[in-house]
């Protein structure tokens, strides 16, 4: 469901009447990044659930582990993927179960474990990665090359 929220010119005029900081360019382009990063996301998200049984964080955790072969220790997968701990023991429970990952007792360290992908787990996210790398770059075909960089540009310039 979409959400109407972004203030018109006019009324955050009204705003900064009030508060005369208030710069309303300012205001309707965060609110526009916010609105377009939600749509952008759950168009993502649509297909991964509809076709992948997949909710966000398990993608994510996926990822995570696609990219990190020799394994990750649950306590940094937790903190790459933005979630607590007890949330990523769950997570790596189910994925356990479900045959896309092992988890193993870290080299060097007898008390330390590690998360990795099974050969099925990497099996499935060679398939489902470049089909949904192929719907990101569709959905950002609305923009130029050239747009598209002066957006990374601006998106890293704002979180610094």
């Amino acid at each position: 469901m979409k959400r109407e929220m972004i203030p018109t010119w006019e009324e955050l005029a009204r705003h900064k009447e009030l508060v005369p900081e208030i710069e309303p360019a300012a205001v309707i382009a965060m609110l526009g990044i916010k609105q377009a990063a939600e749509d952008i996301q759950q168009s993502i998200l649509d297909v991964l659930q509809q076709q992948y049984h997949l909710s966000e964080g398990r993608f994510c955790a996926l990822i995570v582990l696609h990219q990190n072969r020799e394994g990750v220790a649950p306590s940094q997968l937790a903190a790459k993927v933005g979630v607590t701990r007890a949330t990523i023991s769950n997570m790596l429970q189910r994925l356990e179960r479900d045959g896309m990952i092992d988890v193993v007792p870290a080299a060097g360290d007898g008390r330390g474990k590690v998360a990795r992908l099974t050969a099925q787990g990497i099996a499935f996210m060679d398939e489902i990665l470049p089909p949904h790398y192929l719907r990101v770059t569709q959905l950002m075909e609305r923009l130029t090359e050239a747009e598209q960089q002066e957006l990374i540009r601006l998106l890293r310039k704002l979180t610094r």
